[in-house]
């Protein structure tokens, strides 16, 4: 199995977060598999954010589960900072969890429709024990919902089908933060929420995590998004990863076929050609159209190219392997040549 990595440069103290070599395939009957994840890798360093990018079933999402170990992945490691969340006994995994939290998509289904927004809030602390008296519990619930923009006289009573969707993400927010984790996994966030909803909550967590120094996994489809809140963004195909880049100048630095084919989609890029800079052909472009491959036979070899203009021989029988073409910029493409000079 060949692994990818998303990492930086020049990176000499241990990652807040990383992983090695994920696979996570699910049964689909008849002894078939789907192979949702192959040989993933990444690093987070402490107090960055980490966009993860790409069209539905691609696998972004079981990436960042699989961090979390809900579930665990089929073969590979993830550390969190020096401790290794795969193979940890039930308990221990347990308490190595409280440092890691994920915020879900859907704001409204991940809360107990049966419970008060306080004690939804207080749900970490009362599961460790951590709680204190009950002064110092309404203090640090007020505190929370202060923190993510909510008035907790208004709010602390209800319940979420009381609270709009933008709100119920924000006592999401204010969950997983009273734990006080080191990494946050948000997993497509703001993509059930208005536009100006999104705008709010993106703001929240970018500030949140910038004042807290926290690290953050950002998964979303929507390039936009994962390129202003990313200091990096790892862009992923069919259960692989084409392309881990800066976000700054993304669009003008962004090589591999399918990442510009996915700047393609934004409105501004329909009023000034970026072109690719560093492929063997500058004027092909990726097609939209073609049929996405099944994840349960992918392609052989490099899992893109049944859409790749500039795929050939070697890209059916020998898988690209990802690797730095300049500091900080990998990419998985047999047509991309390494740019060591680039200023």
């Amino acid at each position: 199995m060949t692994t990818t990595h998303a990492t930086g440069a020049g990176r000499e103290q241990l990652p807040a977060l990383a992983a090695e070599d994920l696979v996570v395939e699910f049964p689909a009957g008849r002894g078939r598999k789907v192979h949702a994840v192959s040989g993933v890798g990444l690093e987070v360093a402490a107090g960055e954010t980490l966009g993860i990018l790409g069209e539905s079933g691609c696998g972004k999402s079981t990436v960042g589960r699989s961090l979390i170990q809900l579930p665990p992945p089929d073969s590979g490691t993830v550390r969190l900072g020096a401790t290794t969340l795969t193979g940890l006994a039930p308990e221990e995994l347990r308490r190595a969890r409280a440092r890691i939290q994920i915020i879900m998509q859907d704001p409204v289904s991940a809360l107990n429709p049966r419970r008060t927004v306080k004690d939804l809030v207080w749900e970490g602390p009362s599961i460790w024990g951590s709680g204190g008296d009950a002064r110092d519990k309404d203090t640090r619930i007020d505190t929370a919902l202060r923190d993510v923009g909510l008035d907790p006289a208004t709010v602390r009573d209800r319940r979420p089908h009381e609270l709009s969707g933008g709100q119920c993400q924000r006592v999401c927010i204010a969950r997983a933060l009273l734990l006080e984790p080191e990494v946050l996994i948000c997993d497509e966030p703001v993509s059930s929420l208005d536009v100006s909803v999104q705008a709010q909550i993106l703001n929240l967590l970018e500030t949140t995590t910038r004042r807290r120094g926290l690290s953050m996994v950002f998964i979303a489809h929507d390039v936009s998004v994962v390129k202003n809140i990313s200091d990096r963004v790892m862009v992923m195909y069919l259960g692989k990863t084409c392309e881990v880049l800066p976000s700054d100048g993304m669009h003008h630095e962004a090589v591999h076929p399918y990442t510009r084919l996915l700047l393609a989609s934004l409105p501004e890029a329909q009023r000034g050609p970026a072109g690719p800079r560093g492929a063997t052909d500058g004027t092909a472009d990726a097609s939209p159209a073609a049929e996405l491959p099944s994840p349960l036979d992918p392609p052989s070899g490099c899992r893109f190219r049944t859409r790749c203009p500039l795929a050939t021989g070697r890209c059916s029988g020998e898988e690209p392997a990802l690797r730095e073409i300049r500091p900080g910029h990998q990419v998985a493409c047999h047509h991309v040549e390494p740019r060591r000079n680039h200023p």
